[in-house]
């Protein structure tokens, strides 16, 4: 489906002392079912305002946000994954993973449950469900962050800078990690970075946004194998023409 999630001539404006801010201007672009898009531009230019659209948790001045053809709601399944994991110290693993059960009175459902065990199978985190984040690696934290969200079957999954809180190294391996689960699990996902290379190696289309009010410079398709993890990706003899292609856009005056 061409338009699972539409964003049609989005625009909002805010009021502050000085008087009314025009924020983002005229936004406008579709994400395809099970694509995975990044979407890039300067520092303050609104990339985590148009996730805030996207979830419902802003209205916008003009246009509208539909996901599969409805207009989104707050009853709308929209997972978020945030820069920390956000993981609460004192309940174990499985029960951070299935908190969201319980906010939902899903925690007595069998198949809600089935569901969180395949998961933690899945991917590795089964015979650690008993054990509290402190005693998790960080790439382990993220996954189970990952995996919280995904046990509520999330029409679509909006990731806010998730790797940037860990350190290079890590940001690397926790990346091939996180892009294999959403790549196994048919996710629809739309990432924020202000890391051109790491868009580049986990989108299949790059969103590049003006400075404010931001527009939309530019949708870049990514043609390297999607077959390939994000760490093989970044090796690609294309990686570094769109590096360069997205680069001048980001840096260009014109608007």
């Amino acid at each position: 489906m061409d338009n699972y999630l539409q964003l049609k001539d989005i625009s909002l404006s805010y009021h502050t002392k000085e008087g009314e801010v025009l924020a983002l201007k005229n936004i406008d672009f579709n994400v395809k079912k099970n694509e995975f898009v990044s979407i890039v531009g300067p520092s303050g230019c609104g990339k985590t305002t148009i996730l805030s659209l996207i979830s419902g948790l802003l209205k916008p001045s003009s246009g509208e946000v539909l996901l599969d053809g409805e207009k989104i709601t707050k009853d709308t399944s929209i997972g978020y994954m945030f820069q920390r994991d956000n993981l609460f110290p004192w309940r174990t693993i499985y029960k951070n993973v299935t908190i969201g059960l319980e906010i939902k009175h899903q925690k007595k459902d069998k198949e809600s449950l089935r569901h969180v065990d395949e998961l933690l199978n899945k991917y590795g985190l089964h015979d650690f469900k008993n054990s509290y984040p402190s005693q998790l690696s960080g790439g382990m934290r993220q996954r189970a962050a990952l995996i919280r969200t995904l046990c509520l079957k999330p029409k679509i999954l909006l990731l806010d800078e998730p790797f940037s809180a860990l350190d290079y190294q890590t940001k690397l391996s926790v990346c091939d990690d996180v892009h294999s689960i959403i790549t196994k699990e048919n996710q629809t996902a739309i990432l924020v970075t202000h890391d051109i290379s790491e868009a580049i190696s986990v989108s299949d289309r790059i969103i590049v946004l003006s400075k404010r009010p931001a527009t939309v410079k530019c949708i870049q398709k990514i043609e390297i194998d999607r077959a390939l993890t994000p760490l093989k990706r970044r090796e690609s003899p294309e990686f570094s023409k769109y590096f360069d292609l997205i680069y001048r856009e980001l840096t260009s005056e014109k608007q």
